[in-house]
């Protein structure tokens, strides 16, 4: 491996733009909101002095981000117009500077560390090291791992119907954290009997244990990521339309648990439709109550909106939930009201 320092000037970056990518296991684009975009371009008039950026040489001469995107975004976005400079209370976009504002700005240079012949592991690992400072979400370092699991979760669970309906933000992987949760957890339960702790370390250990599967770890595999994809066909089927009713990250994975539990009771679309009303008209009570404050009345609620709220990643909690869930789906069943209800 090769590595050496030069310097760009922003015109630089902006002409070879066709040449620079941004590999898979990269934050997703333009994150940044446009005050820290205008900040950086201020910088820039100003000759503050930006961090460097990191690229990897690949062959054909083209050039992979190992850090930098958001700074790379945010100039490119200016130098085309996209948005606004504000100075003193006046908005200018880059084609309404002054001649010599245009020059500085495309003269300005930024330090470069170059690789060549370096390998994706130590490329992805020097991505996580300099985001440490970032707080780099779950999702987001996740992204940056490999593996047979990394490749269940991100490409097959998060592009499921079911996943992509319920109503909890794309940004920043996290309908892919979702479904990392899901899957250890279902996994964990095939395995051992036992839930799971959801916390990061958690879950890059369970990519890892399942990178490159072999013997009854890729017989599992196998088995259970049909039995996920089934189960999550079987939940899109349930809530139809009224998927994007589903907010909750905590309270999806336990819905999702739920379902993989009873789901062989489930047998017909109206059995399916009953467990769908079960879990919306739960949701909806849990909200009422909560918004009541001190003129709640349904303790039953109050105890699970706690499970819900705090501390929701905990295996202990993971637990409780599924258990209280287990008794308050019997209970509607019966009587088509929720446990604590008169």
């Amino acid at each position: 491996m090769r590595r050496r320092v030069r310097e760009w000037t922003v015109e630089e970056l902006h002409k070879f733009r066709a040449d620079i990518s941004f590999p898979e296991y990269q934050r997703q684009d333009r994150l940044w909101p446009v005050e820290k975009k205008r900040l950086l371009i201020d910088s820039i008039l100003t000759d503050i002095d930006i961090p460097k950026l990191y690229f990897n040489h690949v062959k054909g001469g083209d050039y992979e981000v190992v850090d930098g995107q958001q700074r790379l975004w945010a100039i490119w976005e200016f130098l085309d117009n996209e948005y606004p400079y504000v100075s003193e209370g006046k908005s200018q976009t880059f084609a309404e500077l002054t001649a010599e504002q245009q020059k500085t700005i495309r003269n300005y240079t930024l330090q470069v560390t170059e690789f060549e012949d370096a390998d994706d592991d130590y490329l992805r690992e020097l991505f996580l090291r300099l985001q440490l400072g970032l707080l780099l979400v779950t999702g987001e370092k996740l992204h940056a791992s490999t593996g047979a699991m990394k490749d269940f979760v991100f490409e097959g669970l998060a592009n499921h119907q079911f996943i992509i309906g319920v109503k909890i933000p794309k940004r920043r992987f996290a309908k892919e954290t979702l479904c990392a949760q899901v899957a250890i957890n279902s996994f964990t339960r095939a395995k051992n009997g036992q839930f799971s702790r959801t916390r990061y370390e958690d879950l890059i250990s369970f990519f890892y244990e399942y990178e490159s599967p072999r013997g009854a770890d890729l017989e599992l595999f196998r088995k259970q990521t049909k039995t996920i994809t089934a189960v999550l066909d079987g939940l899109a089927d349930s809530f139809g339309d009224r998927v994007g009713d589903l907010t909750n990250r905590s309270y999806i994975l336990s819905v999702y648990l739920l379902f993989e539990e009873v789901r062989g009771s489930l047998r017909s679309r109206a059995d399916r439709g009953s467990f769908a009303e079960f879990v919306l008209a739960l949701w909806n009570r849990l909200r009422q109550e909560i918004k009541a404050g001190f003129d709640r009345k349904n303790r039953e609620l109050y105890v699970f909106e706690t499970m819900v709220s705090s501390a929701p990643g905990e295996r202990y909690q993971i637990e409780r939930r599924h258990q209280k869930l287990l008794e308050y789906f019997a209970h509607f069943t019966k009587t088509s009201k929720i446990m604590g209800d008169r």
